[in-house]
């Protein structure tokens, strides 16, 4: 499975940047600082239900202007012990139009407790709907989590992934997101994490943005007893 894991990643990384030619681009911005920042209530209805609602905002071209903010909603099914399906929805208000997203995706985790850490693969299929703009669109997202707990306190997390888009105006990859976050548990119920992350934006021109993302988020969980141990991840 680790073996996997690696290939994917390079097999996502070389699509990226093969794709991606600065010198042929002089007119296209090379780099942009952005930044999510949000908060994530978590909670369970039974020992094999999870839920979770985030409002996050984000921040682009400098962090100088508010790129769109957004509500999601997930339910994650603890189907087995390494097995989670999970359907989610988000809405997302941009300067110039809403967007729908209802999505549904799978997670394999591989848990080593001796270690005390988490492999999380989890793939997903979205559907963008649009009110003005660019038409509707599906996408279909791939990424990879690597968990490891420090200790009580602190745990370390990097991630890789890449996305897919087919419409009436698009169809290929869309984009990819690798990096490391950190978070510091205060108590059973509050942590905060705090992380940074690199990608790659294309245009949909033939044209790319690299974006370097700054992420902070406070995330409130009321607990309870799960049958099995949820996967860690994040929302990209």
């Amino acid at each position: 499975m680790k073996k996997i894991t690696l290939i994917l990643f390079l097999f996502l990384t070389v699509i990226g940047f093969s794709q991606s030619n600065p010198i042929e681009k002089e007119n296209n911005r090379n780099w942009d600082n952005t930044m999510f920042a949000g908060n994530k209530f978590t909670y369970g209805s039974s020992d094999k239900w999870r839920h979770s609602a985030e409002f996050q905002t984000r921040y682009k071209d400098d962090l100088g202007a508010l790129d769109n903010w957004l509500v999601e909603y997930a339910g994650t099914y603890l189907y087995k012990k390494n097995w989670e399906i999970v359907p989610d929805f988000r809405f997302t208000r941009k300067p110039e139009r809403y967007e729908y997203r209802p999505g549904i995706g799978v997670i394999y985790k591989s848990i080593n407790e001796e270690k005390r850490t988490q492999l999380v693969h989890q793939v997903k299929y979205q559907y963008d709907i649009r009110t003005e703009g660019e038409p509707n669109s599906h996408g279909l997202r791939y990424v990879a989590f690597y968990n490891k707990v420090i200790n009580d306190e602190l745990v370390i997390t990097a991630l890789a992934g890449g996305l897919f888009e087919f419409g009436e105006e698009f169809n290929g990859f869309l984009g990819l997101r690798t990096g490391v976050s950190a978070a510091y548990v205060i108590n059973k119920a509050h942590s905060v994490n705090i992380g940074y992350f690199y990608g790659l934006i294309n245009e949909k021109t033939n044209d790319y943005t690299n974006v370097g993302v700054f992420s902070l988020s406070l995330i409130i969980n009321i607990s309870r007893d799960y049958k099995y141990l949820p996967a860690k991840y994040f929302t990209l």
